[in-house]
């Protein structure tokens, strides 16, 4: 029974020792491993620090690219300040026609200013009529005889002109 034993003894002492040697090299490969990790993380940080001047390069790109859309919106801004005072200006001036024209109207017998459908209009006709002869006939041309539109219309537009 002795040499059961021994074998015994044995096989565990060998199994022992290849667990030993089996934990051996496993923490040599990972010393290996960490110490080329640790060469791989300085060559990265070398390359981040040399790479720096281009990001730094870049920033500095964007910053001079905002600072110029910065400065196109403000021109946006003043262009479409200057362009509603302009729109302010015109619906200015067109209100003033319109008054002036309101009070022609108002001022001519042959306007009725007071029809619900009357609505303020320039006049269509070239130059001013002699007085009390709508559709004067200066300037008449052959074969017409009041200076009016063959067509048999008056010359005149909007249904607020009483012709007479």
């Amino acid at each position: 029974m002795d040499d059961k034993w021994i074998w015994i003894i044995v096989a565990v002492v060998v199994v022992l020792l290849l667990a030993a040697l089996l934990a051996a090299l496993m923490r040599k490969k990972k010393k290996q491993r960490e110490a080329h990790q640790r060469v791989e993380a300085q060559q990265l940080r070398h390359q981040a620090v040399t790479h720096s001047t281009g990001v730094s390069h870049a920033e500095v790109e964007a910053r001079e690219a905002e600072a110029r859309a910065e400065l196109a919106r403000a021109e946006a801004e003043k262009a479409e300040l200057r362009a509603q005072h302009a729109n302010t200006g015109l619906a200015h001036e067109q209100a003033r026609q319109e008054d002036v024209l309101r009070e022609a109207d108002r001022l001519d017998p042959d306007v009725d200013h007071r029809s619900s459908d009357y609505t303020p209009e320039p006049p269509t006709t070239a130059g001013p009529q002699t007085p009390g002869t709508p559709g004067s006939t200066t300037g008449t041309t052959p074969g017409t005889t009041s200076g009016l539109p063959t067509d048999g219309s008056t010359g005149e537009t909007g249904a607020h002109r009483r012709d007479v």
